[in-house]
C-alpha cells in the first residue's frame, strides 16, 4: 500500500487581479470570506465566494500534516499561466482549517505566497490572519511581502510583531537593521548586526549595504543585490549600483520590489517589472505603467515588449503597431514568453485594423487564445481563415477555442474530426496529443477517432511526477478540493502542461474536472494545445 504522504514524497524535485499601488502606510484591508467568526490563518483569503474562492470546507478531507508538504512541493517560478492560476485560486481562497494540528501547514500556506510573489494578497492576508501575524515564519513573509510593495514602515512592524525565541531569525536582525539605519537610528542598526554575528549570521554585504542606507557609506561599498526584497529596498537606500546581471537570482518579490520603486535604476526597473509580469504578479496595467515611464534615452538592454510598446504607443492601432506585436510574438520561442506578450498585448491586438500578413494573423489569433479570450479568439481566428492564414497551423487554434468553451458532445466530435482532417502527414502525433486532450473535456472518442489515435501514438512530452499523480488519484476519489489542487499543481511543474506527455495531461484534466475545477481543467486543457506538442 502507498501511503499519500510517501506517494508525494516521490515527487522531490519537482495569478487574478493584482492590487493597484498600496498608498504608503496603509495596511491592505483583508476580504473576509466568512460569514462571521474570527480569521485566522486558514479563514483570511484575499478572494471573495463572488470572485472565486473556493468552498469552505476544501480542507476537510485533509491531513494537515500531509497538506504541509503538498504546500512545499508548489513551484517558486510558474511558466504556465493556467497552472498558475490554479494555484493562486487555492492559495487565495480562506476555509476552515483542517482537523488536527494545522500551524505547520498554514506557515506553508504563506510560504507559497511568498515564494510565488504575491506580495498585495500575501500583506493582505497577514493583516487579517489574527494571532497567526505574530508567528515568526508567518511575519517574516508578511514583511517581505510589504517591502515588495514598498511600505517601509509596515514591514518594520511585522519583524517587531513577530514573536521570535531567544534566537531571532537572520532576516528579522537584518529587517531591525535596516529599519534602524534608515530611520536615523546607526546605534541600534549595530545591535541588530551584532546580534546576528553573536549566532554566526554575519554577512559582509548586509553590514555593507545597512552602512551605506545609514547614509555611512564606506570607501569601496559593495555592488547591489537583488535576490530579496530586503536586499533590493537596502541597495536602494544605499545608492548601491548593480554589477553584472543583477537579476539572475531575484526572487519574484524582489523583483515586485525592484520594478514598483521609481528611485531603482534603468533598465534593471524596466527588466523585473517585465519579469514579474511574466510570472503573473504584477498586472498588464501596471507593467505598462512601469515600462511607459522608461527613459527614452535608456535604449540598451530593454525587454523586447518595451520596445514595442513604445511603437505601439506613438501609432495605436497602425499598421507600423501591428507589426511591432507582431515581431514580439514571434521572437518568444518559449511558450510562457508568448503567453507573456499576448496579455500585455491583448488589448492592442483587439484594436487592430488589419495585419501585416497571413502568417501575422495567425500569430494574433493564437494570442488571443493564449490571453484565454476565447471571444477574441474566435473573431481573429475567423479573420485568420479569411486572411489565407494556413490551415495547418489554424487547426490546433480550431481545438484550443473548443477547449476553452467546453469540448462537448458534437461539437467536441467535430473538433476532434477537424483536428485530425487539416493534420499533415507529419502532423499525426501531434493531432493525436490535441485529440486525446479534448477527450479528457469529455469530447466524445468515436470510431474513427479511436483508429486515429490507435495508428498514431500521441507525440513526445515528460510523464507527470508519479508519486503526485497517485495522491491525486487518492484526493479525487474522496473529494478533497484543495489538497487535489495543490496536487495537481504539484504534477504539472514549474514548465506546465506543455512539458508532459497526453496522458499526464489526459489524466490531471480529468482529475480536475472530478473535483469540480471544470475552468481550470479548461484552461490548462488549452494551454497545453496552444504550446504544441512536446519534442
Amino acid at each position: 500500500m502507498v501511503t499519500r504522504s510517501f506517494a508525494l514524497a516521490l515527487t522531490a524535485g519537482v495569478l487574478l487581479p493584482v492590487c493597484a499601488y498600496a498608498q504608503q502606510g496603509q495596511d491592505p484591508a483583508p476580504m473576509q470570506v466568512q460569514q462571521a467568526g474570527e480569521l485566522n490563518a486558514w479563514t483570511v483569503g484575499a478572494l471573495s465566494r463572488a470572485n472565486g474562492a473556493l468552498p469552505d470546507d476544501i480542507w476537510s478531507r485533509s491531513d494537515p500534516a500531509f497538506l504541509a508538504l503538498a504546500f512545499d512541493r508548489l513551484p517558486a517560478v510558474y511558466d504556465s499561466p493556467a497552472t498558475l492560476a490554479l494555484a493562486r485560486r487555492v492559495l487565495f481562497s480562506g476555509a476552515t482549517a483542517p482537523r488536527g494540528e494545522a500551524d505547520a501547514a498554514a506557515r506553508r500556506r504563506f510560504e507559497a505566497l511568498g515564494k510565488m510573489g504575491a506580495a498585495d494578497e500575501l500583506a493582505m492576508m497577514a493583516s487579517g490572519a489574527g494571532s497567526a501575524t505574530t508567528d515568526v515564519a508567518i511575519a517574516q513573509y508578511a514583511a517581505q511581502a510589504e517591502l515588495a510593495r514598498g511600505q517601509r514602515a509596515q514591514a518594520c512592524n511585522r519583524g517587531r510583531a513577530a514573536s521570535a525565541s531567544e534566537t531571532v531569525p537572520p532576516f528579522l536582525l537584518r529587517l531591525r537593521a535596516y529599519c534602524a539605519a534608515v530611520g536615523g537610528d546607526r546605534a541600534a542598526a549595530d545591535l541588530a548586526l551584532e546580534l546576528a554575528r553573536a549566532q554566526n549570521a554575519a554577512d559582509a554585504w548586509y553590514t555593507g549595504a545597512i552602512a551605506a542606507a545609514g547614509g555611512a557609506p564606506a570607501a569601496r561599498p559593495p555592488a547591489a543585490r537583488y535576490d530579496n526584497s530586503l536586499a533590493v529596498q537596502l541597495s536602494i537606500a544605499g545608492g548601491l549600483r548593480p554589477g553584472p546581471n543583477p537579476l539572475a537570482n531575484s526572487s519574484t518579490l524582489a523583483l515586485v520590489a525592484l520594478a514598483r520603486n521609481e528611485q531603482a535604476p534603468q533598465p534593471q526597473r524596466a527588466q523585473a517589472a517585465a519579469l514579474a509580469f511574466r510570472r503573473g504578479v504584477i498586472s498588464a496595467q501596471e507593467a505598462r505603467t512601469i515600462l511607459a515611464a522608461t527613459p527614452a534615452e535608456i535604449t540598451q538592454a530593454l525587454p523586447p515588449i518595451v520596445v514595442a510598446l513604445r511603437q505601439v504607443t506613438a501609432a495605436p492601432g497602425s499598421m507600423e503597431a501591428a507589426t511591432a506585436i507582431a515581431g514580439v510574438l514571434r521572437q518568444a520561442t518559449a511558450y510562457a514568453d508568448f503567453a507573456a506578450a499576448a496579455r500585455f498585448f491583448k488589448a492592442d491586438i483587439a484594436a487592430l485594423q488589419s495585419a501585416p500578413d497571413a502568417a501575422s494573423a495567425v500569430l494574433f489569433a493564437r494570442a488571443a487564445l493564449a490571453a484565454g479570450d476565447a471571444q477574441l479568439g474566435q473573431r481573429l481566428v475567423a479573420s485568420a481563415r479569411q486572411a489565407g492564414g494556413d490551415e495547418a497551423a489554424l487547426a490546433p487554434l480550431d481545438a484550443a477555442l473548443v477547449a476553452l468553451m467546453g469540448a462537448r458532445n458534437d461539437q467536441g466530435a467535430m473538433a476532434m474530426q477537424r483536428r485530425i482532417d487539416r493534420a499533415t502527414a507529419q502532423q499525426a502525433r501531434a493531432a493525436a496529443r490535441d485529440v486525446t486532450i479534448l477527450a479528457a473535456l469529455g469530447a466524445p472518442l468515436e470510431g474513427g477517432t479511436q483508429t486515429f489515435l490507435l495508428a498514431n501514438p500521441p507525440q513526445g512530452g515528460a510523464r507527470a511526477e508519479s508519486g503526485a499523480m497517485l495522491a491525486l488519484a487518492s484526493a479525487v476519489e474522496r473529494g478533497a478540493t484543495g489538497e487535489g489542487a495543490l496536487l495537481a499543481v504539484a504534477a504539472i511543474g514549474e514548465g506546465g502542461p506543455a512539458r508532459l506527455d497526453a496522458e499526464s495531461v489526459d489524466r490531471i484534466v480529468r482529475a480536475l474536472r472530478g473535483l469540480r475545477l471544470e475552468d481550470e481543467a479548461r484552461r490548462i486543457a488549452a494551454e497545453a494545445i496552444l504550446a504544441g506538442a512536446p519534442s
